[in-house]
C-alpha cells in the first residue's frame, strides 16, 4: 500500500548518503542485479524534465509495503518506480526516478505550494518487468512557506536517482 505525508521544511538530502546497500536491507528485495541497471519504464511519452530548484517549501514523503516474495507466477521484487500525476486517473503519469529505487520509502523534493499530486509505485524485477500499479496515493502540497518544525523525523533518501549511482 502507497502512503504519502507532506512536510513543510526545506528539501535537502540526508546529510549522509545511504549506500545502495543500506537501501536494500530496508525492504526484502531480492537483488543480484546492481540497481543502477534497472530503467524504470514509462507508462507513456517521455515527460518533460524539470527544472531543479536548489530551495523547496514543501516535500512529500513516500511509503510503501514491500512487494511479495516471487511464487511460481511471480518474479521477485529488486525495486521501485515511483510515478506522479497533477491529474487523479492520469494514464500518463510523470516518472519520478528513472532508475529503480531499492528502498520502501522516499522523499519527493520537487514539488510546487498549492498543487495536489497522485503517486503510484511499480514493482520491478531483475529483468526488468514492471508490477501492475500500487494503489494511488494523494499528496496536497499548502500554499506559500510554513513554519519550519524541528524534530518532525520526516527524512528518507530521495526519490530520484542518488548522486553516488553509477
Amino acid at each position: 500500500m502507497l502512503q504519502s505525508s507532506c512536510s513543510s521544511s526545506p528539501a535537502t538530502p540526508p546529510s549522509t548518503p545511504r549506500s545502495e546497500e543500506a537501501l536494500r536491507q530496508s525492504a526484502p528485495l531480492a537483488s543480484k542485479v546492481p540497481v543502477a541497471h534497472l530503467v524504470c519504464p514509462t507508462f507513456g511519452p517521455p515527460a518533460k524534465p524539470r527544472t531543479l530548484h536548489e530551495k523547496r517549501d514543501h516535500t512529500v514523503i513516500l511509503s510503501w509495503t514491500a512487494s511479495a516474495p516471487a511464487d511460481s507466477k511471480h518474479a521477485a521484487a529488486v525495486g521501485y518506480c515511483i510515478y506522479r500525476s497533477e491529474k487523479r486517473g492520469d494514464k500518463s503519469p510523470e516518472l519520478v526516478n528513472s532508475i529503480s529505487f531499492p528502498g520502501t520509502s522516499c522523499m519527493d523534493d520537487l514539488v510546487e505550494n498549492g498543487k495536489k499530486y497522485y503517486y503510484v509505485a511499480r514493482a520491478i524485477s531483475a529483468r526488468g518487468v514492471p508490477s501492475i500499479p500500487s494503489n494511488v496515493a494523494t499528496a496536497p502540497i499548502p500554499t506559500g512557506k510554513e513554519k519550519k518544525t524541528s524534530g518532525s523525523g520526516n527524512t528518507a533518501p530521495l526519490c530520484r536517482e542518488p548522486a553516488n549511482v553509477k
